[in-house]
């Protein structure tokens, strides 16, 4: 009976951690399009804040790597990135301005 309740736990165990993980929801509807992005200079101050502090910690500087791509291309990185960095929605807010400022037109 013992090898019969371990069989079936080694068995549930392994088809737990072989299922596929659900997938993020997207939050690209969090990450505000172009032409929403605040150009208030306050505000993209403080997104260089965040974006020194939280950003920066784990990367170093990119400021180089936001220079050479397009905001559209850097929504994705944002959306992804945000959730690691566990930034509220003003957050969000103010690192899209400053990124948005920072990118290439």
């Amino acid at each position: 009976m013992k090898k019969i309740i371990l069989c079936a736990y080694i068995t549930l165990a392994a088809a737990v951690a072989c299922t596929p993980k659900a997938s993020p929801s997207s939050t690209d509807a969090v990450i505000p399009e172009a032409a929403s992005v605040s150009s208030d200079q306050a505000t993209i101050d403080a997104g260089h804040t965040i974006f020194t502090t939280k950003c920066t910690k784990c990367h170093g500087a990119k400021d180089k790597a936001v220079a050479s791509k397009s905001y559209e291309d850097l929504r994705p990185v944002l959306a992804s990135m945000s959730k690691k960095a566990k930034l509220s929605k003003e957050e969000i807010q103010q690192v899209s301005a400053y990124v948005y400022a920072n990118a290439k037109k």
